[in-house]
């Protein structure tokens, strides 16, 4: 049985803790692309969803917000080492002066994200301005909004989900990069979130086809600009009949596919690129075919270790982590995840093999649109993609190496109650100071 105390200990104070600290601790605009995704979901908030033409898209901002955007300071804290200037900051954090004339804004850059991803961030925006409230405080009320809901939103998932397999979902979630990007201005809150949900739905058993199952994938496909297409594949683990599979296929996938050329993913943004190149690396990858098994496995050998590392949580702009110790002790977690939950449930073979095509070809997806859209020529390791990309895949690796963990009796961790509670509040301890350390040494 799983160790209660630890389940409790994670559920009900690891987790709010560190939402805490990502939440309140970082500064403005020190996680990834915060900046842009804050802009976008202002725009949303003030009536704008599109953009009507290819260039000089402007819209009427109120200042204060193009004043906060460019903060020197904050800027200097992205793209350097510099600390947060404390005096200067609280001073501004409590600030009352705003102003609310209005200067054009240009939103060119925003034009190719997706809506579904920032309406509660555009929401908590539109209160806070109601409310009055200055830009910084707008920031992080937005950021403390989406912390709740993603957490109540979990808690509701980790009721639902089938018993067995509520510490593969209390495993994801409690990922500090998890946690670090749900307490954000970030398309990556709502998709985690969906894709948490779609695997609950997925996982347990005689749901049926239904139009909830349909209408989150396609929720969690439109959340992002394009990468995790292969997800429509793991409907066939559910026992659904092949038939009606094949029609919902063709009534869902026209539909999706119609949805992205409305403009959520704007290729010819791409196309048109200075940095990168995608017309040539499109034609170096086809030109020969073993390019793309090159690709691959020089992304395998130099960026595993990175993506493993980053998924569990390298933050701000990929300049600070964890300590080692706290590394291992969340691999420790997934390999007692495994042992705690290798007998939940025994696929069949054609699922087992179904289930591991679906994360291979996603996995070549993945680097092969950062090799195409994100790289620049010369090199064959695709740049742009980091581990957060893959949270959503998490449950379904952790139910496939399931799949092979079965037979294995011997897989028991045995130990006295006591000394595991004692271990258990211990590690959720250090691991919560851990955290609070890594970002205040960071920024303070």
């Amino acid at each position: 049985m799983p160790n209660k105390t630890l389940t409790k200990l994670v559920l009900y104070l690891l987790i709010p803790i560190q939402l805490l600290i990502f939440t309140f601790l970082v500064p403005p605009f020190q996680k990834p692309d915060e900046q842009t995704h804050f802009e976008q979901s202002l725009i949303i908030s003030k009536g704008f969803l599109s953009c009507q033409k290819k260039s000089n898209n402007t819209i009427p901002i109120e200042k204060k917000y193009i004043s906060f955007i460019k903060t020197p300071y904050l800027d200097l804290l992205t793209h350097g080492e510099t600390k947060l200037p404390v005096s200067i900051f609280l001073k501004d954090l409590f600030s009352n002066i705003q102003d609310n004339k209005k200067i054009n804004f240009n939103i060119d850059h925003l034009c190719s994200f997706p809506i579904v991803s920032y309406l509660p961030q555009a929401f908590a925006l539109t209160v806070t301005s109601i409310s009055k409230l200055n830009p910084i405080m707008s920031l992080y009320s937005g950021r403390l909004f989406m912390s709740i809901l993603g957490y109540f939103w979990f808690l509701y998932l980790y009721k639902r989900i089938a018993k067995n397999f509520k510490l593969i979902l209390l495993f994801t979630f409690a990922l500090p990069m998890t946690l670090h990007q749900i307490s954000s201005f970030s398309y990556d809150a709502v998709q985690i979130m969906l894709a948490l949900t779609f695997f609950m739905l997925i996982i347990n058993e005689n749901i049926g086809v239904n139009a909830q199952l349909f209408t989150v994938l396609l929720l969690f496909l439109v959340s992002k600009k394009i990468g995790y297409e292969g997800f429509f594949l793991f409907l066939f683990l559910i026992p659904f009949e092949i038939k009606p599979m094949i029609i919902l296929g063709l009534i869902f996938v026209p539909f999706y596919l119609l949805s992205k050329l409305s403009g959520t993913y704007d290729l010819q943004y791409f196309a048109s690129n200075q940095v990168f190149d995608p017309l040539h690396q499109l034609n170096f990858l086809f030109s020969n075919p073993i390019n793309i098994f090159k690709v691959l496995v020089a992304t395998t050998i130099h960026r595993f270790t990175f993506y493993l590392q980053s998924l569990i949580g390298i933050f701000g702009w990929l300049e600070y982590g964890l300590d080692p110790l706290s590394y291992l002790l969340y691999g420790l977690f997934f390999i007692y995840v495994i042992v705690e939950t290798r007998h939940t449930l025994s696929l069949h073979k054609n699922k087992t093999i179904l289930l591991s095509l679906t994360l291979i070809i996603s996995y070549i997806f993945i680097i092969l649109l950062g090799f195409v859209f994100y790289t620049v020529k010369g090199t064959l390791i695709p740049g742009g993609i980091q581990g957060r990309y893959f949270i959503p895949f998490v449950p379904f690796i952790i139910l496939l190496i399931t799949q092979f963990t079965q037979k294995i009796n011997w897989l028991k961790i045995k130990m006295g109650n006591n000394v595991k509670n004692i271990f258990s509040i211990l590690i959720i301890i250090y691991l919560m100071t851990a955290t609070f350390y890594s970002v205040f040494k960071r920024y303070y």
